[in-house]
C-alpha cells in the first residue's frame, strides 16, 4: 500500500510545465477581464462566465494541489513558497473580482432565455443579492491587501504561538496538541494532570492570543458594517445560505434537550466514580470495553460490506478510492493531525487525508471522509461555478455515513462493546450540540462586546465560563469549566470563518434526522438523498431540505432528531445502571 495519496492526477509536480503554465495563466486570464467591454447582453455575459469558469477551475486546481501537499508535509519549502505567492497574487486582483461581481450582480437581461446561462440562475441570483454588500472596487482592493498585514497576520501569530507552545509532562516536553490528546487517556490521573497542564500552557500565551482575537473580530465587525450587514452573524448566515429563523429553531430545539444531555453527563460522572457534574477533563473518558482493532484492509472490507446495503454508487466510489490510492492513511513526521476530504470536481475525484490508528474511531473517520467524497460525486457534474456548497450542508453526507457504519458496528458488538460504542456516539452528539452551542454563545458575545471595548484575557475567560454554564449547566462540575476554549479553536482566528461553529450543530442534527427518515422508510430514500446532495450547490439550505419535505424553520424536524439522541441516552443509562 502506498504511504501517501497520489497527486499526479492534479499536477505531476511544482516544476512541471502543467503547474507552471497554470500558475502563470491566472494573470493572463484575469487580464482578459480588463480587456472586456462589459455590456448587459447575453454574448458579453457568456464571455465573462467562460473566463470566470476557467479562472475558478485553475485557482481551485492550484489551491488543492498546494493544500494536499501541505497537509502531508508542512515543512516543504516549495509548498510554502507557492502558498504565499498564490495569496499575494490573488490579493492583487481583488479590484478585478469586485468589478466582475458588480457587473454580474447588476445585469438586467433575462439569462434564462439562454440554455447555458439558465443553469446559472441561482448563481446570478446570489450575485444580485451580494451586490448590496459589495464596496467600491478601490476599497475592496485595499481591504484585501490590508488583510495580509492585519487579520492574516494575527491569525499567523495565533497559529505560531499555539504550535510552538510546549510544557514538561511526566519528564517529557509535550506540545499543546499532545497535551490535549491526553484527554482521551484511559488513565484518570493522566487526564486530570494533562488538563491542568493544558490550562497552564494557555495561561502562558493567553494575553498575546487575546490581542489576536480582539483585532480579528474588530476587522470583521468593521468590514461587515461597511458592507451593510447589521451584524457579523448576518453576514455569516447570508454566506451560509441559511435563514436566521432556521438558526433560531435549531438553538431553541437544543435548548429544550439540554436537560437530557446534562443527565447523561452526570450519569457518566457516576460511572467514573463520583457524584455531581462531570469533570471537564473526563468528557472524553471511555466507558465500557472495546478492544476491536482493524488493519486498513479490514477497515476497507468492513466499510464496503456495509455501504453495499445502502447504494451501488457508494460502493463503486469507495472501491475506486481504495484501489487507486486516493487516501493518505498513516501518521508521519511533518503530516498534520486530524482528517479531511478534498473534492476535486475538475478531475471527478476526491482525496482523503487521515491518521489511521486501527481503532473503530479511525474506521468511522474514514467513513466520514468518504461521505464528503460521496457528496462530491453528486455535484461534480455541475458547471464549475456551481461546485461549491455552503458549510451547514457540508457535513450532511459525512455524518450520514458515520451513522450508517456506527449502526452496523452496534449490531455486531457484544454488550460490553455496545456500551462503549453507544457512549462514544452520545459523546460525539454532545460535542456538536452542547459544546458547539457554548462556542456560538461565546463568539456572539465577543462580537457584541468588541463594538465598544477591548477584552483582555480575564474577560474572555469569564465569557467562556458563562457560555459553558448556560449550556452544560450542572452537567459539568463548575470548578472544571474550561476558561480557555477560545484559545484552542482555530476558527475563531480566521476572519473568513466567523461563526464557523453553528454549521456543525446544523450538519450533525440535519444528517441524523435524515438517517432517522431512512431507518423508518428506506424505500426510495437513496434516490431522494442523491437528489438532495445534488441540490446543495444551487439552493438555499431551506430549499435543499424541501427535497425531503423538511421545513427547517420549524422546530419539529430538529426536535425529532434530538429525540433520537435522547432515546440513546435513555438506553445507555439503562444498560449501565444494572
Amino acid at each position: 500500500m502506498e504511504q501517501q495519496y497520489s497527486l499526479v492526477e492534479i499536477y505531476p509536480s511544482y516544476d512541471s510545465d502543467e503547474f507552471q503554465n497554470d500558475f502563470k495563466k491566472i494573470d493572463s486570464l484575469l487580464n482578459d477581464f480588463e480587456k472586456l467591454n462589459l455590456e448587459d447582453n447575453v454574448e458579453c455575459i457568456k464571455s465573462v462566465i467562460g473566463i470566470l469558469e476557467e479562472v475558478n477551475t485553475t485557482i481551485y486546481r492550484i489551491f488543492t494541489f498546494i493544500e494536499l501537499n501541505q497537509a502531508i508535509n508542512t515543512t516543504d519549502e516549495k509548498t510554502t513558497y507557492y502558498s504565499n505567492n498564490l495569496n499575494a497574487k490573488l490579493s492583487n486582483y481583488a479590484k478585478t473580482f469586485t468589478k466582475i461581481d458588480k457587473f454580474l450582480g447588476s445585469i438586467t437581461v433575462d439569462i434564462t432565455k439562454d440554455e447555458y446561462l439558465k443553469q446559472y440562475e441561482f448563481f446570478f441570483k446570489n450575485k444580485k443579492e451580494a451586490l448590496k454588500h459589495v464596496l467600491p472596487e478601490d476599497i475592496e482592493e485595499v481591504i484585501a491587501k490590508m488583510k495580509l498585514s492585519s487579520s492574516n497576520a494575527w491569525e499567523f501569530m495565533f497559529n505560531f504561538l499555539t504550535s510552538k507552545a510546549s510544557i514538561e509532562f511526566n519528564g517529557e516536553e509535550k506540545t499543546l496538541s499532545e497535551i490535549r490528546n491526553l484527554a482521551y487517556s484511559s488513565d484518570a490521573n493522566v487526564r486530570k494532570e494533562a488538563f491542568y497542564k493544558e490550562l497552564e500552557l494557555y495561561d502562558s500565551i493567553k494575553d498575546s492570543i487575546a490581542f489576536s482575537l480582539n483585532n480579528i473580530k474588530q476587522e470583521v465587525n468593521t468590514t461587515s458594517k461597511m458592507r451593510g450587514f447589521e451584524t457579523a452573524l448576518d453576514e455569516s448566515l447570508e454566506n451560509a445560505r441559511l435563514k436566521r429563523e432556521t438558526l433560531t429553531a435549531l438553538w431553541s430545539s437544543i435548548d429544550d434537550y439540554l436537560p437530557h444531555f446534562r443527565r447523561y453527563f452526570k450519569h457518566k460522572a457516576k460511572l467514573l466514580g463520583y457524584e455531581g457534574g462531570l469533570k471537564f477533563y473526563d468528557l472524553f473518558a471511555s466507558i465500557g470495553e472495546s478492544d476491536r482493532t482493524f488493519t486498513v484492509e479490514e477497515a476497507q472490507e468492513f466499510l464496503l460490506k456495509h455501504f453495499a446495503t445502502f447504494s451501488d454508487d457508494m460502493v463503486k466510489m469507495v472501491k475506486e478510492a481504495f484501489d487507486k490510492n486516493y487516501i493518505d492513511y498513516f501518521p508521519k513526521k511533518g503530516k498534520v493531525g486530524g482528517a479531511f476530504c478534498s473534492n476535486l470536481p475538475y478531475i471527478k475525484q476526491s482525496r482523503i487525508m487521515m491518521n489511521f490508528d486501527g481503532s473503530l474511531s479511525s474506521v468511522l473517520t474514514l467513513a466520514h471522509e468518504l461521505g464528503h467524497a460521496y457528496h462530491g460525486l453528486h455535484v461534480e457534474n455541475h458547471l464549475p461555478l456551481n461546485w461549491d456548497y455552503p458549510m451547514p450542508v457540508a457535513e450532511t453526507a459525512s455524518i450520514f455515513n458515520e451513522n450508517l457504519i456506527m449502526s452496523a458496528a452496534l449490531n455486531e458488538a457484544s454488550e460490553k462493546e455496545k456500551i462503549s460504542l453507544m457512549e462514544s456516539q452520545i459523546s460525539d452528539c454532545a460535542q456538536i450540540t452542547v459544546d458547539i452551542y457554548s462556542r456560538f454563545l461565546f463568539e456572539k458575545e465577543v462580537f457584541e462586546r468588541k463594538l465598544d471595548h477591548f477584552m483582555m484575557s480575564e474577560e474572555l475567560e469569564e465569557i467562556m465560563r458563562n457560555a459553558q454554564k448556560e449550556t452544560y449547566g450542572d452537567g459539568l462540575d463548575p470548578k472544571t469549566y474550561h476558561p480557555f476554549m477560545w484559545t484552542c479553536k482555530p476558527h475563531y482566528y480566521s476572519a473568513g470563518f466567523s461563526y464557523y461553529n453553528y454549521p456543525y450543530a446544523f450538519g450533525g442534527l440535519f444528517s441524523r434526522g435524515l438517517y432517522a427518515i431512512y431507518r423508518e422508510n428506506p424505500n426510495g430514500f437513496v434516490e431522494k438523498y442523491q437528489e438532495l446532495l445534488e441540490a446543495t450547490t444551487t439552493n438555499t439550505c431551506e430549499d435543499v431540505a424541501k427535497v425531503m419535505n423538511i421545513d427547517l424553520t420549524k422546530k419539529d424536524f430538529w426536535l425529532k432528531s434530538l429525540e433520537s439522541i435522547k432515546e440513546e441516552i435513555d438506553e445507555f443509562i439503562e444498560l449501565t445502571s444494572k
